[in-house]
């Protein structure tokens, strides 16, 4: 639990049947929606955040406080303590570089690593960009320059939906044009069709030393009125996993509008992880420090 936060994956069920849903937005082109989620951004350079957490995993629950400072595009620190507010550990992230030291009793040690090794400990794609939109409430993996996208109507919210590639569409059995906002994914293709896909797709990410993109679907429920970023669904077919984030209680806040509530469930092979997360103060423009020291007596590890 030392990387609250990184950890975050929701298993994928069987191709559903469609929710009938009543159109009461007019429809808007993909560009007109990542235009207006564009807007959203604000200028900044620092940011502290203040964050509650309670999450469970695997049969495990707690609650733990983070304080986290940021510098835009260049560092993510986070310093976690339980219900009795006692650090257990500090996280240092760069662009391309993650650093873990947890002080728990009976497990005192540093992880420093790069965000594959950290991908491979957790088994979800994971990266600075991804931490640090994560932390501001933006939508998760959504890049209107590399990708393409369509969009539907969802009763009083609009959905944006990463198009599908070749390889995609023959694991699921199906176009992204037949797609609904709220149907669930998996992998109906025959075991070694499948198994080649999969092979494929891993051997390119090995390849750039980065998490593969290749089978990934994305979908991203906006509030039809604010724009608002209400909900995150990705289907990580590589890792049969789906990550779920809502965000709820937006609020004005210097940076735009914020959630304050987020809620982050997870379901993989692993079993089940579900995490509430909670902001109780924002500051921006601040001067922050990073400490990171490391005790000589903590165990080196080059994994987690």
């Amino acid at each position: 639990m030392a990387v609250l936060g990184l950890v975050w994956m929701t298993a994928t069920g069987c191709l559903t049947g469609r929710r009938a849903a009543t159109a009461t937005l007019p429809a808007r082109e993909p560009m007109e929606l990542l235009g207006e989620v564009e807007t959203r951004d604000a200028e900044w350079s620092t940011l502290g955040l203040r964050l509650e957490s309670t999450a469970s995993a695997m049969g495990k629950a707690g609650t733990f406080t983070l304080n986290v400072r940021m510098a835009k595009d260049s560092v993510i620190w986070m310093s976690i303590s339980p219900a009795l507010g006692v650090e257990a550990a500090r996280v240092l992230m760069t662009p391309d570089s993650v650093q873990v030291l947890s002080k728990l009793p009976g497990s005192r040690f540093v992880f420093q690593g790069n965000y594959a090794m950290l991908e491979e400990a957790v088994q979800a794609p994971v990266n600075f960009e991804i931490m640090q939109d994560l932390l501001l409430g933006r939508p998760l993996m959504l890049d209107a320059e590399r990708d393409e996208y369509t969009s539907q109507v969802d009763g009083d919210q609009y959905v944006l939906m990463s198009k599908y590639n070749r390889n995609v569409r023959k694991l699921v059995g199906t176009d992204d044009k037949e797609l609904a906002p709220d149907d669930s994914l998996s992998i109906v293709a025959k075991d070694k069709k499948a198994e080649r896909l999969i092979e494929k797709a891993e051997k390119k990410a090995e390849k750039k030393d980065e998490m593969s993109e290749d089978l990934l679907v994305r979908r991203y429920w906006l509030d039809g009125k604010t724009y608002d970023p209400v909900q995150d669904v990705i289907d990580d077919l590589l890792r049969a996993r789906t990550v779920r984030v809502e965000r709820s209680d937006f609020d004005d806040t210097d940076l735009g509008r914020m959630p304050a509530r987020v809620r982050m469930t997870a379901k993989g092979p692993e079993g089940l992880f579900d995490a509430l997360i909670y902001t109780k103060r924002r500051r921006t423009g601040r001067a922050y420090d990073f400490p990171f020291a490391i005790p000589e007596d903590f165990e080196r590890r080059t994994e987690l």
